[in-house]
């Protein structure tokens, strides 16, 4: 893959994947592509992943960065006192933060000369009214950093800049994929969002449980005898439609095995619950609702779970 004079090159680093684009002004991409199969602790395997994605001299290098804490609400340049902070967070976000830093040292290294820039997915929710990010907690655990952040905030300022005046007062953006949020905007200013101090609070997701009962992780806790390491890997990689289904966390397939298989059939019926629920609870924090956007991989690809949604959102809204 050649990058000329003056080509962008933007890096989103997952878990276990890496996916990057190029382009040669902010809206032409000239080449794309995923690698799969990653660990975050292993900086070799980015490394090689960079000679796969990289040919040529980039004029500057983005970063999709999960979580920015209330450190960071722009873009930042990234600096060795910023990595510092970034390790800070890792607690906050740990099966993101680690493959984020390991592919910016990595970056960093192989093109010292040049801008590398960290975008944030909690930025997008800086702003929201203090009683929508404190959780009922004792206020020293505020004070500490204890609260809602929110993400996929670059996936909804997207929609937010393409949509531009076609925006209504009252919209909620619902990014669904195997990460799935939504956001609550009045006026295209975010008031409420469905993620909370994690990537695993809200709804149900691909692999994430979404919301649970504190009692659970108590008796989890308590009965089980999960370390927190046990208990992260339930949480975020063993629930949601692949621990319902016990099958996968891909809805295509679910889609297609649901006449068959029960499991696969609540798996997308508990998904599309969530949904909606969460839909309602957003629409009352609005005072109503004016447009409802579906974005991310299960939002802009499965109609019929677009259709299943909407059909209890409208019923719901007339009654």
């Amino acid at each position: 893959m050649g990058m000329g004079h003056g080509m962008i090159l933007c890096l989103n680093p997952g878990s276990s994947s890496l996916r990057f684009a190029t382009y040669s002004d902010v809206d032409t991409e000239v080449a794309s592509g995923h690698i799969n199969h990653l660990k975050s602790d292993c900086l070799e395997g980015y490394q090689k992943a960079l000679e796969v994605a990289v040919k040529g001299e980039p004029s500057a290098i983005g970063y999709r960065v999960v979580h920015g804490g209330e450190l960071y609400s722009r873009p930042t340049v990234i600096t060795d006192a910023v990595l510092e902070r970034l390790r800070s967070l890792e607690r906050l976000a740990p099966g993101h933060l680690p493959a984020a830093i390991a592919t910016i040292e990595t970056a960093r290294r192989r093109f010292p000369e040049i801008p590398h820039i960290a975008c944030f997915d909690t930025a997008f929710h800086h702003g929201m009214p203090e009683l929508a990010k404190r959780f009922a907690l004792p206020d020293e655990l505020w004070n500490e950093g204890v609260r809602r952040y929110g993400f996929h905030g670059l996936s909804f300022e997207y929609v937010v800049q393409t949509l531009g005046h076609d925006l209504l007062e009252r919209t909620i953006i619902a990014h669904l994929g195997n990460g799935s949020s939504m956001v609550a905007l009045r006026a295209g200013q975010p008031i409420e969002t469905t993620m909370g101090m994690t990537p695993a609070g809200g709804m149900m997701m691909g692999s994430r449980s979404g919301d649970l009962d504190p009692g659970v992780i108590i008796h989890l806790l308590r009965e089980k005898q999960l370390t927190p390491e046990q208990l992260s890997e339930l949480i975020n990689q063993k629930s949601g439609l692949k621990g319902v289904s016990r099958l996968t966390s891909d809805m295509k397939t679910l889609l297609e095995q649901r006449d068959e298989n029960g499991s696969a059939a609540l798996a997308i019926e508990m998904y599309c619950y969530s949904a909606r629920k969460h839909i309602g609870a957003l629409a009352a924090t609005l005072g109503g609702l004016d447009l409802l956007v579906f974005t991310g991989g299960i939002g802009e690809n499965a109609q019929t779970i677009r259709k299943e949604i909407c059909l209890g959102v409208c019923r719901t809204l007339r009654s």
